[in-house]
């Protein structure tokens, strides 16, 4: 008997790539939880909506496991997926909204130790719905940047393989990101 849980995700993908199914649900096993919470974050907290998404992804492997990129590793690869599965959600929901100004330039701009620091010192659940609004009014790529760095923990490297752009790009989406949020939780920075 082949035992699955002790492959790597590379090798999971080439015996699922020769029809054993078992291969397929290690893999479901390992990233199902993981990718369903980013989909909960990145569909506003529908929970129904994420299931629905995730399905659609590991159906998507299921049905054509020979698309893996074997360049890259199975979890950049899966997150690529995933992304461009929320990306298509968004254009298809018309979620995403355009600024039509752009931000002030307010001088005060959230490091990333600053917004670890405030959620910790602030109620939780306060700070938590007041991103989550936040992050529903930004640009799609400019969310799921966030998103997948500050909460998946995701390298820079990583997420410019995931949504196929540059480090430099990546970088950017962050600052600009960060800036927005610096003016609009304000009210949660200690120093005010």
């Amino acid at each position: 008997m082949i035992k699955f849980s002790v492959m790597t995700d590379q090798e999971l993908m080439l015996h699922l790539q020769k029809g054993e199914v078992s291969a397929f649900d290690e893999l479901y096993k390992r990233y199902s939880k993981m990718l369903l919470g980013y989909f909960i974050r990145m569909l506003n907290y529908d929970k129904p909506r994420a299931q629905d998404t995730l399905h659609d992804v590991f159906l998507k492997i299921i049905e054509k496991p020979e698309l893996f990129d074997r360049t890259r590793s199975f979890k950049s690869w899966v997150y690529a997926i995933a992304y461009n599965t929320c990306k298509n959600q968004y254009k298809h929901y018309e979620v995403v909204k355009e600024f039509n100004d752009e931000i002030r330039h307010t001088g005060n701009v959230l490091d990333e130790k600053f917004l670890i620091s405030t959620a910790a010192r602030m109620d939780g659940i306060e700070f938590k719905k007041a991103l989550g609004k936040v992050l529903e009014e930004i640009p799609f790529d400019k969310k799921t940047t966030f998103v997948l760095r500050y909460q998946e923990d995701h390298s820079i490297t990583e997420i410019s393989q995931i949504m196929e752009c540059s480090e430099g790009t990546v970088k950017s989406r962050i600052h600009y990101t960060l800036k927005i949020l610096s003016e609009k939780l304000k009210i949660y920075d200690p120093l005010n």
